[in-house]
């Protein structure tokens, strides 16, 4: 059933399909930026799936990369179909936090910013300080993600947002070790411009582990996030823009009494056959294997495994004979886990300290044959704090390279004339539990 016309008409929350929306006037968004380089004259940035409970409120927090100030028009829009605007001047290579519930009542929160110039980037923290996703410079088509839980003692969500000056319109699908669903509830959902749209997949996936999500964009352009909180551990998850033969997890936990799990959903119509190759220090280990039936999900635990060793950091690399969706689950022993989406490949990244800890891990993959250097240099400096060599199909340790990434605060920027994967993770007991993403530093 289409939903266009109650949106206009109902209350905020739409409790029977588990759908809360964001109203508010339509206003002509900025142009779509792409990648935001430095010398565009305005690009956006566009943050959903902030929440504001009491005890641990979301934030955004902008960086500028660029030699000179940016000027930002923020706006904040709430569930109470409100909209909350702050102008701020940043300052060149300086950064600058918001927490959207001291400018607006509400509980669920989309932050759209518009950036006179470019090379601001931005991520959004949740405020457990142990969950973060980059905002989005452009709108997507398509968007899937896997490994949500709505088990007893967890909620999963999808939070969608619409950047857009007109309505959009999408479809969900929901894939699970049980099959395909396409939910009446979630089909020719409509988003008037500038809302949002929380999908509380607990309504069409009771009590269910390993559970996917495809949605596909029918008419506009939408930004999504998964929003997972399994028994109180919070994760945000970007997700991917498409499903792929390849992805790469460069920071994986093969700690004792830590969980790490590959969870794969497969959208298409063929069995999909996936093969895991695991780089672990100085051990040779055997690829992994997991095949997942069309439009099914399947999970291979990576930690413990008996086949890997607990020996420190492992680096991921996936294969699939037909294109699947990733995500990798860790946590540990009695806790519940975090979902995090693979690495993309780049050949520049930001790596933003927002904990002012450091990072437990610091690790790029290089997916190519032929060896790279990657330079890492701190954010503003011209400087060099390290150059380091990763062979072809390598990975190469940027903490031991440059080690005050671990103990205190810092933006780096890592730089390389060939693509890399980067892998993050936060100070945790057991090791490697968070895992991040970096930010696009172009």
């Amino acid at each position: 059933m289409r939903r266009g016309a109650l949106l206009v008409t109902c209350a905020v929350v739409l409790a029977g399909v588990g759908v809360a929306v964001t109203l508010r006037p339509a206003r002509n968004p900025a142009a779509y930026p792409g990648e935001g380089a430095a010398a565009a004259q305005s690009t956006a940035l566009y943050c959903t799936g902030l929440m504001a409970s009491a005890h641990r409120p979301g934030r955004v927090t902008f960086v500028n990369t660029a030699a000179a100030s940016r000027a930002l028009e923020i706006e904040v829009v709430s569930d109470t179909g409100h909209v909350a605007t702050r102008s701020v001047t940043l300052a060149a290579r300086t950064q600058y936090s918001l927490q959207p519930s001291t400018l607006e009542a509400g509980t669920f929160y989309a932050v759209l910013t518009r950036v006179a110039g470019g090379g601001v980037v931005a991520e959004e923290v949740a405020g457990t300080d142990a969950a973060a996703a980059p905002c989005a410079s452009a709108g997507t088509t398509a968007w899937s993600a896997t490994g949500f839980s709505t088990a007893v003692g967890s909620s999963a969500y999808v939070s969608v947002f619409n950047p857009t000056a007109t309505s959009a319109v999408f479809d969900v699908s929901v894939y699970s070790a049980a099959g395909l669903s396409d939910p009446q509830a979630f089909q020719g959902v409509s988003v008037p411009a500038h809302a949002e749209v929380y999908l509380d997949l607990a309504r069409v996936a009771v009590n269910a582990r390993q559970v996917g999500v495809g949605l596909r964009v029918l008419r506009g352009a939408l930004v999504a996030v998964g929003v997972q909180d399994s028994t109180g551990t919070l994760s945000l998850n970007p997700g991917q823009a498409a499903p792929e033969t390849r992805s790469y997890f460069p920071a994986v936990t093969t700690a004792n009494r830590a969980s790490a799990v590959l969870e794969v959903a497969n959208p298409g119509s063929s069995p999909a056959e996936v093969s895991v190759h695991v780089e672990l220090g100085a051990y040779s280990i055997a690829d992994q294997y997991l095949s997942v039936a069309p439009y099914s999900t399947g999970a291979l635990a990576l930690t413990p495994n008996p086949a890997i060793p607990a020996a420190g950091y492992a680096a991921v690399s996936v294969r699939s004979n037909v294109p699947v969706v990733t995500d990798l689950a860790t946590g540990s022993a009695g806790s519940g886990s975090s979902l995090s989406a693979p690495s993309p490949t780049t050949t520049v990244a930001l790596v933003h300290d927002f904990t002012s800890k450091g990072f437990d891990a610091l690790r790029a993959v290089n997916p190519g044959r032929r060896a790279i250097t990657l330079t890492v240099s701190a954010l503003g400096s011209s400087r060099a704090l390290a150059h380091l060599r990763v062979e072809g199909h390598g990975v190469g340790d940027l903490a031991r390279a440059v080690p005050g990434a671990r103990t205190g605060s810092g933006t780096y920027l890592v730089v390389s004339p060939g693509r890399f994967a980067l892998g993050l993770t936060l100070p945790s007991r057991p090791p490697g539990t968070t895992v991040l993403a970096p930010l696009d530093g172009r």
